[in-house]
């Protein structure tokens, strides 16, 4: 019963990741919702993330871990899914850092700019502030959909009676 609430919060955060992306084309609050979702996703997707690393002891470990390992002993697709969901995570970012270079759109004095470390780059109009604010909450859904994808078919998918590789069962 646990493991089936986990893996349905984790897909209703997925479901909000998903209204919110396609929210942010349409003039969302870009800074409320990166300020909740940062504030609660990340916790919660990290108290999710821990029970895994801890249930799969010490394969855990292993680098690949959540880009393959925590799908062994679930449907095939799964780990392809998986892949997919951080290419497109990772575009979004390149794209996101093609778009802002160095800096990162912030409103200094009640003038838009694109600021790094205190310095401002360039003088923004109010439509390139929001274009960027938007691309940003969009590389971050994109992340969160694909973190919480994870933990959501780990949690979906694992058997109550599953046992890690490195413990043999001897009862067979």
């Amino acid at each position: 019963m646990t493991r089936k609430f986990l893996a349905v919060l984790s897909a209703c955060v997925i479901a909000a990741g998903i209204l919110a992306y396609v929210d942010s084309f349409f003039g969302a609050p870009v800074d409320r919702i990166l300020l909740w979702g940062a504030l609660l996703l990340i916790p919660g997707w990290m108290a999710l993330l821990l029970p895994m690393y801890v249930l799969e002891y010490p394969l855990s470990r292993a680098p690949s871990f959540c880009w393959k390992g925590f799908a062994r002993g679930m449907p095939s697709w799964v780990a392809p899914c998986s892949w997919l969901l951080s290419l497109i995570a990772i575009a979004h970012l390149v794209w996101l850092a093609v778009q802002n270079g160095w800096g990162v759109p912030e409103i200094v004095n009640g003038q838009y700019v694109l600021e790094s470390r205190g310095r401002i780059l360039k003088v923004l109009t109010q439509a390139e502030y929001l274009a960027l604010t938007e691309a940003e909450l969009r590389a971050f859904t994109t992340m969160m959909i694909y973190f919480y994808f994870v933990t959501m078919m780990y949690w979906w998918f694992r058997r109550s009676d599953q046992q890690n590789s490195s413990t043999p069962d001897l009862t067979r």
